[in-house]
């Protein structure tokens, strides 16, 4: 493959551009990692030195305090940096941040949920919680996860990211940490702010309405705040760009590694295979003979193909006969959003304040993909009209030296096929999600029971109910009894009725050709070549619906105040109680290729206390703990306690150290409990089909037991697609996970308007609920257990020629097996300078070292771990480099603001290179390259307009090319930005 001479400058210079902004800043995004005083705050210190800070609740505690003082390594993103990275949706900015793997976006086509997600850490978007205002917010499905396309971005003040586990203040599903979204509630007046964005090459456009108005009323006492959201985003396709066209496999030209274009075996021709090899076809002369006349002696596992006519046939050839697929896939996911919603709050008598929150929202989300393939063994009618004479006598041939008895000479013979069904056009499936949430509630002050004890006292109590109503309606569906019908075809005597796989001797033809079953106005099908008539689409082809309803109630009730006051300052305390229910229900597809699964459901509450106390023991130095104990109605899990503890140590007003441990546990989804089998493709790789597997013994014995024909062990042909069908389902005896959290930082500020922080992060997960990778399973089978009898070697069901697919798969549920061990370094930086007038100078910067991503399937076999730090690919999953940071240098003067954000992704490689499956120099493309993206935006504020606008990837840069590791269109889609340039403006409105 090429490389762009001028795309290698581009790159030269990017990287030196990037080491310049990373030692002038230490590097990172527009935030801080602990929280710094806002601009203003430090004006009003310039003032008044000595005035005391403000206590506030900040994330990770429900006790106020000063925010520099806070225990827990916090991360707060601005509103303003929501308008900086033109982010109309909250996946755009998070995915971006060093402390977050992505999770689903507008860029997952492939076994998409029509949803976005945050994943902190990398260790699961179901292990970290997000709240907004500090509550539980809506979960999109029975994985109890939250779509942040539910999200309205235009009334968020600032988000705060928690590291680490926060399950004693929270609750289950806080095992990584928190991302908490503060909206305003404050807002009096109106404001109206559109949005467009488009790309350099001028599509993938997006458009984002935002409308808000907020009155304050009876003289302040109270506010209403409503919103509205209307967000558009526009398909681009994978064949839009050079690099993602056509889809990209490992393979090897003259010996040499290269990067070829592949796809799938599932082509629209036909490839059909399952025949003898080896010496089960050198004890069939016949077959040999058959082949031999068609031109296909030496023939291996990968089959025949058809030609464009049906009549010819020839070796189907790896990979150039495969059926490239990217270029009717989805680059990026149209999106259609509205939000509505709103806020109240009324002070009704002194000191008690009622509140209301609402919010409703529909999202559609679209994905498309190429024509159905079908796969898997059939059963056809050997005279059929539909073949040559060669193809009959081949299939004649078969018939008559089938092993089995009973069916030999029966006029039938079956064959493994790869059929993409491209006369029936792409498949689209639409998600629409309606979802609502409501919140009400009382807070307030209780006043103090005495003057030395229980003082300053305040509640917080409310209910809040969410639910999320989901719909799939695929398009394009091949529905699979009707196919299986349409291939099996005989001939009928129209005189008599009489049917019979053989011709009748003395009618036209033999017969007219219908189906062995003529139930429900089947037609036959001609599957060799492009052959499908219109009539035999219309009888396979349907739509396919599936819903869902997914539940949340929660009832939670606080008191926080001051137990008593030690010589060093109050001893805060905070007790309450929260009790909450979690259902969901789901009715899946029925009928087409690949389906599988009943309706399904379940659910659970739990009834849980919970505290906090922070102790001053001497002038800047604090102890802090919490517990919660978690009552669950799941018998698996029952009783548990969450508890932490943890130290801020003030030592000098330029210093503080600060350090916590957290005990945390997850308690099992209703997904995972309660989810009836259901079909998924994952990209994996089959040993059985590697060379290597023909020449080790163990391995070639062991592929043979698991079904693989002996001729067969180490062919391409074993493994056609690059996905492979796994079979996936909730287990209702899984019990808690539990994690334990360390994390010591600093916080040092050696001058005003300066703050840098450092922490580390230790996070160990124990008997975490895993479904186990695809490729995780085999590896345990061939290359660990190597015992057909082990339930990893159980799990695998092949079809007759060997490969995985329907109605097989490899069997993969939820279990308490597994374990993720993570830790690494934050640094931050924050820094404002006064450079004269009205013009200022913010510099701001963060950078991520990730020390150990250690996960393995199954805990009690140490050897099994699998070390992603540094790494990406079927194991590891989305790319998880040692280092990643962004940095943003501001510019503010007078009215206008100018900004440039650097974003840096470090090296990594491929994990089948980590893991010692593959070298280095197996692979074309075994390393991904550090990346370097440059944003710059500006603004300028003429009131009550301000207009705002700028160039997201400056560079124009694109994504380095992978193959068989890939997620999809050659690269990691969210990771590193497929669309190339980006321009976009935008005006905000102010009444």
């Amino acid at each position: 493959m090429k490389t762009n001479r001028f795309a290698q400058y581009r790159s030269s210079l990017a990287a030196g551009a990037a080491s310049a902004m990373l030692a002038a800043m230490l590097a990172a995004p527009a935030y801080a990692q602990q929280l710094p005083p806002s601009t203003a705050q430090e004006d009003e210190e310039d003032e008044e030195d000595d005035a005391p800070q403000e206590a506030i609740v900040v994330t990770g505690s429900r006790i106020a305090s000063p925010s520099l003082t806070a225990p827990n390594p916090i991360a707060q993103v601005s509103s303003e940096e929501f308008t900086l990275t033109s982010s109309a949706t909250a996946e755009n900015l998070l995915n971006t941040l060093p402390q977050v793997v992505p999770g689903e976006s507008g860029f997952t086509n492939n076994e998409s949920s029509g949803v976005a997600t945050v994943n902190l850490r990398g260790l699961g978007e179901q292990r970290n919680l997000v709240l907004v205002n500090g509550r539980r917010y809506i979960f999109f499905d029975a994985r109890q996860v939250s779509d942040l396309n539910t999200i309205p971005t235009a009334l968020v003040d600032r988000v705060e990211l928690v590291t680490g586990g926060s399950s004693a203040v929270y609750g289950s599903d806080a095992v990584s940490g928190v991302v908490n979204f503060i909206l305003r509630d404050d807002f009096d007046g109106l404001e109206a702010t559109a949005q467009y964005d488009i790309t350099g090459r001028g599509d993938a456009a997006k458009f984002n309405l935002d409308l808000i108005w907020g009155a304050n009323l009876a003289d302040n006492r109270g506010n209403v705040t409503l919103y509205f959201n209307y967000f558009d985003r526009q398909p681009a396709f994978a064949d839009q760009r050079d690099q993602s066209q056509c889809f990209l496999e490992d393979t090897r030209v003259g010996g040499v590694p290269a990067l070829a274009c592949g796809g799938s075996a599932g082509i629209p021709n036909g490839r059909f295979a399952g025949l003898p090899l080896g010496a089960q076809l050198a004890a069939r002369p016949q077959v040999q003979a058959a082949l031999g006349a068609l031109g296909l002696t030496g023939i291996d596992a990968n089959g025949f193909k058809f030609d464009d006519t049906g009549r010819q046939v020839s070796r189907f050839v790896v990979p150039g006969d495969r059926y490239n697929f990217n270029p009717d896939n989805y680059l990026q996911l149209p999106q259609e959003r509205r939000i509505l919603g709103g806020m109240a709050k009324y002070e009704v008598t002194d000191g008690i304040e009622a509140y209301f929150d609402g919010i409703y929202t529909n999202n559609i989300v679209d994905t498309q993909f190429a024509a159905t393939p079908v796969g898997g063994s059939y059963r056809f009618q050997v005279n059929s009209p539909f073949l040559t004479p060669g193809v009959q006598d081949l299939l004649r041939a078969l018939d008559q030296t089938e092993t089995n008895v009973a069916t030999r000479n029966d006029g039938f013979t079956n064959l493994s096929i790869g059929r993409r069904i491209e006369e029936g056009g792409v498949r689209s499936t639409r998600y629409q999600r309606n979802a609502y949430r409501l919140v009400g509630g009382v807070r307030g002050d209780i006043g103090s029971a005495s003057e030395t004890a229980l003082t300053d006292l305040k509640f917080d109590a409310y209910y809040s109910f969410a639910k999320t109503s989901n719909s799939q309606t695929s398009e394009g569906v091949i529905l699979q009894s009707a196919f299986t019908q349409g291939v099996t075809t005989v001939f009928r005597n129209p005189g008599t009725g009489a049917t019979s796989p053989f011709p009748f001797a003395s009618v036209a033809n033999g017969g007219e050709l219908v189906c062995e079953n003529q139930s429900n106005g089947c037609v036959p099908l001609n599957i060799f070549g492009p052959n499908i008539s219109a009539a035999g689409i219309d009888f396979i082809t349907g739509r396919t619906t599936s819903s869902q309803e997914a539940e949340m109630q929660v009832v939670s009730g606080v008191v926080t105040g001051n137990l008593f006051r030690l010589p060093a300052g109050p001893v805060g305390f905070a007790l309450g109680a929260e009790w909450r229910d979690v259902e969901a229900f789901f009715i899946p597809s029925q009928g087409g290729v690949g389906d599988v699964g009943v309706i399904s459901g379940g659910g659970y509450n739990v009834k849980e206390i919970f505290g906090e106390v922070r102790v001053p023991l001497f002038r800047g130095f604090e102890l802090n703990g919490a517990f919660r104990y978690s009552d669950y109605s799941l018998d698996n899990v029952g009783g548990v306690w969450t508890y932490g503890g943890g130290a801020t140590w003030q030592i000098v007003p330029a210093l503080m150290i600060r350090g916590q441990y957290q005990r945390a546990v997850r308690a099992p989804s209703v997904d995972e409990l309660f989810r009836a089998q259901s079909a998924i493709s994952e990209a994996a790789t089959d040993p059985c089909a590697l060379a290597s597997a023909a020449a080790n013994a163990v391995i070639r014995d062991l592929c043979i037991a698991t079904g693989v024909p002996d001729a067969a062990v180490g062919n391409t042909g074993i493994q056609p697609n690059f996905q492979l069908r796994g079979i996936v389902g909730g287990n209702p005896d899984l019990q808690e996970e539990t994690t334990d959290t360390y994390t010591l930082g600093a916080v040092f500020q050696p001058a005003r308007r300066l703050s840098l922080t450092l922490d580390y992060y230790n996070i160990d997960i124990k008997d975490a609920i895993f479904r186990a990778p695809l490729d995780s399973i085999l590896n345990l089978c061939y290359s660990i257990f190597q015992n057909a009898s082990d339930p990893t070697c159980q799990a695998i069901d092949r079809l007759p020629d060997g490969t995985i697919g329907v109605p097989g798969g490899i069997n993969a549920p939820f279990d308490n097996i597994g374990a993720i061990r993570t830790d690494g370094i934050d640094a931050g930086i924050s820094y404002v300078m006064d450079l004269g007038g009205d013009t200022r100078l913010a510099l701001a910067g963060s950078l991520s070292w990730l020390n150990r991503f250690d996960r393995n399937p199954v805990a009690a076999i140490p050897d099994l771990t699998n070390e992603c730090a540094g790494a990406y690919g079927l194991t590891c999953g989305e790319p998880l480099p040692e280092w990643k940071g962004t940095a943003r240098a501001t510019l503010d003067i007078d009215r206008f603001t100018i900004s440039l954000r650097y974003r840096y992704i470090g090296e990594v490689t491929d994990d089948r290179v980590t893991r010692g499956v593959l070298s280095a120099a197996d692979l074309f493309q075994p390393v991904i390259p550090p990346e370097h993206y440059f944003d710059l935006t500006g603004s300028i504020d003429l009131e009550p307009l301000t207009l705002f606008g700028g160039v997201i990837n400056l560079t124009d840069n694109e994504q380095t090319l992978i193959g068989s590791s890939q997620e999809q269109l050659n690269t990691f889609p969210s990771t590193y930005d497929p669309l190339g340039i980006r321009f976009f403006m935008g005006a905000t409105m102010k009444f």
